[in-house]
């Protein structure tokens, strides 16, 4: 905690307040929090885990700019003032936010850095369809007008893991955000056990873990982000392939969340707009980014899933090119699993593979003249979250 709170306090933009709020720790917190006086507002309570931690928190911050971060990871001294600065710049924006390097503390003392873990190519598509596929945007990087938070509510308390991810699509869905490559802050990497102490996992199974976490939060996500926002994405010539692309790319983001159930679904809805319309280029792109998820597409290869994506080649000449675009994402798969000389891996994806291919033509020129928007107009974000009744939803 030492570390971070340095670096909040070297900020070139000094933030107005630092708030600690200690999540019943056992060890030594208190008296390090002591060791700042008034730099900081330290607060105590009962161990509840980091979501009740942080909406505490945000009960007690005064400011209009709300920015999160972690005790173990370490703000550059320009975050704040670019954060800041970035919303200045761009009002009608309610989220900033930028890169980060990770970094892992060795023996001796010697840090080594690396690159962020993932980030994606923002020069197409919006930031929040970026964000809906994979998370690359992180608290200790991002700024958040007060009022954008008070729209989403707080922190869920019920969930294990993907509390931060949960959020974030929250606030991507009420406002446009405004990016920059640039790093903003140092990411710990660790190699022990992580979680809140009643979930608990190694890091060799977090993968496991992060995977079911997000498949839960998306599955509510797919009853409480209507489609028409996935239709702001796009423009078109007609308003049936505007509504063909928005089902391709919440079909996309399910498969990348590993509910092939529910992509299944939105693959078909989409063959049975314009049937005889093959997919144009940008539809083309989607869906081979529904194969390309960080979580792997072991459901899309069970029995059941193979059966509706081998149906759906067979359906139209729309769901034949649905199919030939899934194929063209597995390609890379294949590969890998040839490299690694993983037969067991390039059998089964080859088995999915050659029952996609369809003898109906899925092929030539769509006609179709999609775009997607990099920036999705205001009157599409959402306007507030519903409440209900689950820990954490006020």
């Amino acid at each position: 905690m030492i570390e971070a709170v340095n670096a909040l306090l070297a900020q070139t933009r000094r933030p107005d307040e630092i708030i600690v709020c200690d999540d019943g720790s056992t060890d030594a917190t208190e008296a390090v929090a002591k060791r700042f006086g008034r730099e900081i507002r330290y607060f105590r309570i009962e161990n509840g885990g980091k979501s009740r931690a942080l909406n505490t928190a945000m009960r007690q911050a005064r400011g209009d700019l709300i920015w999160i971060c972690d005790d173990d990871d370490l703000a550059l001294p320009q975050a704040a003032e670019m954060l800041a600065g970035m919303l200045e710049a761009a009002p009608q924006a309610g989220i900033s936010g930028g890169g980060y390097r990770r970094f892992r503390d060795g023996q001796g003392g010697v840090r080594s850095e690396e690159g962020p873990g993932y980030w994606p190519d923002l020069s197409n598509g919006s930031p929040v369809r970026h964000l809906l596929e994979d998370i690359f945007l992180f608290q200790n990087a991002m700024m958040v007008r007060r009022n954008i938070y008070d729209h989403a509510g707080p922190f869920r308390e019920d969930l294990p893991r993907s509390i931060d991810y949960e959020m974030l699509i929250r606030l991507a869905t009420l406002s446009p955000i405004v990016l920059t490559d640039a790093p903003l802050f140092l990411q710990r990497k660790h190699d022990g056990d992580r979680g809140p102490a009643g979930a608990r996992h190694a890091a060799a199974k977090s993968e496991e873990v992060w995977k079911d976490a997000d498949r839960t939060i998306f599955a509510e996500f797919r009853n409480r982000i209507p489609l028409d926002f996935y239709e702001a994405m796009f423009d078109a010539d007609s308003r049936h392939a505007v509504a063909r692309a928005a089902l391709l790319q919440r079909a996309c983001v399910h498969a990348r969340r590993t509910d092939w159930v529910s992509a299944r679904e939105d693959f078909d809805r989409a063959a049975a707009i314009m049937p005889a319309k093959p997919l144009c280029a940008v539809e083309q792109a989607i869906c081979r980014r529904a194969m390309a998820g960080k979580h792997g597409i072991e459901e899309a290869m069970s029995p059941a899933s193979r059966r509706g994506l081998w149906a759906l080649s067979r359906q139209n000449a729309c769901g034949a090119s649905i199919a030939n675009a899934l194929v063209r994402g597995l390609a890379w798969r294949l590969k890998a699993a040839v490299r690694e000389r993983d037969a067991t891996t390039a059998a089964r994806l080859l088995r999915l593979s050659s029952g996609l291919v369809s003898p109906i033509s899925g092929r030539g020129a769509s006609g179709l003249q999609t775009i997607e928007r990099r920036n999705i107009p205001a009157a599409a974000f959402l306007s507030s979250w519903c409440t209900d009744s689950r820990p954490g939803r006020a």
